[in-house]
């Protein structure tokens, strides 16, 4: 059995062979591909396969099943044409962001609680809006990773405001903000959401992060929940810019003490109900999934947001088997689906 994997980088990642060694024990050849290697032409594919300890270039057939990263998505002409002859893992169509996972909370009472306020952030008149109703809140990109582009605004008074930008804190006037916004909104998406304070008792900010996958059975499964805390960061943590990881049971005992096993299962319940949701909402069923979730002083709940490809460095060995467990899975559905043929 042959199963392609896709992802955007040249040189296959450390995940990628271990995917590769556990797949060939439950009898799967590995095919690694980019969406350069893809021919549209002669319906082929260049690619690399492990063999012992060295990556091997072919030339193959397009294989039925691809597991295929978010981050191969922006090449939407081989993501189309690859549609029509495999079955894609991820295929982009109802993509989730930042603004409509919101959105999906929002409009399902069973995840109401966890939403955050949210607005497209289009002039500074919604941020202004948004300040005299929470006085702390949040601009962030609707698409970016490990925190980047977030500023913080607090109002202070009517004409006073404190900006916080990755390690700057600078104090300004109504017009200064507005002024400053107003240069930075034209540039990309933007969204504007409550400020959720979810910090350690040293004012660190953390979240919880849920990394999840796919099992034998094709039913979600966490695979580990840890905590990343931002040390010396004002507003999201993430380990890609120094930020320190815990494992997520130790850290809520420490925290949260007696209550740690409640708030411990409240996460696991959210996170696999969530889960599901997201595959309905996007008529996709999905490998894998991360969930970055914020814990306020009052032990309530936020989902920050869904990634679709959440980063496996810490969990590779545990990933691997779960992926190729999925692979067994697809297989097996593969063969009850009506076969694709090539022009």
């Amino acid at each position: 059995m042959l199963i392609g994997l896709m992802q955007p980088f040249k040189e296959p990642t450390d995940l990628a062979k271990h995917i590769s060694i556990e797949a060939k024990s439950k009898g799967i050849d590995v095919l690694y591909i980019t969406p350069s290697d893809v021919n549209k032409e002669e319906h082929s594919t260049l690619g690399l396969m492990l063999n012992g300890d060295t990556w091997e270039s072919i030339e193959s057939h397009i294989p039925e099943i691809i597991d295929v990263s978010a981050f191969c998505l922006k090449s939407k002409e081989t993501i189309k044409y690859l549609q029509k002859y495999a079955y894609l893992t991820e295929d982009g169509r109802n993509k989730i962001s930042k603004e409509s996972v919101q959105e999906i909370l929002i409009e399902d009472e069973q995840f109401q609680k966890y939403a955050i306020p949210t607005s497209r952030c289009k002039a500074f008149s919604i941020i202004k809006g948004f300040l005299m109703k929470y006085s702390e809140v949040v601009i962030k990109p609707i698409y970016s990773s490990a925190g980047e582009s977030i500023h913080k605004i607090t109002q202070i008074d009517n004409d006073e405001f404190m900006v916080i930008y990755q390690h700057s804190n600078i104090k300004m006037t109504l017009k200064e903000t507005f002024l400053y916004f107003q240069n930075i909104i034209p540039k990309r998406k933007y969204i504007v959401q409550k400020y959720i304070p979810s910090k350690t008792e040293q004012e660190e900010p953390f979240n919880c992060r849920i990394h999840l996958e796919k099992n034998k059975q094709g039913t979600w499964v966490i695979v580990r929940k840890y905590i990343c805390v931002g040390t010396g960061q004002s507003l999201s943590p993430h380990s890609q810019q120094g930020g320190v990881i815990f494992d997520a049971g130790m850290f809520l005992k420490l925290k949260f003490i007696e209550e740690a096993p409640s708030i411990d299962n409240h996460l696991d319940t959210f996170a696999l109900n969530i889960a599901k949701k997201i595959e309905k909402t996007r008529k996709k069923e999905l490998a894998t999934l991360g969930l970055d979730i914020g814990i306020d002083k009052d032990k309530n709940l936020f989902l920050f947001e869904a990634i679709s490809a959440p980063n496996a460095s810490l969990l590779l060995e545990e990933v691997a088997k779960l992926r190729t467990d999925y692979y067994t899975y697809l297989a097996d559905q593969n063969t009850k689906r009506a076969p694709k043929e090539l022009a």
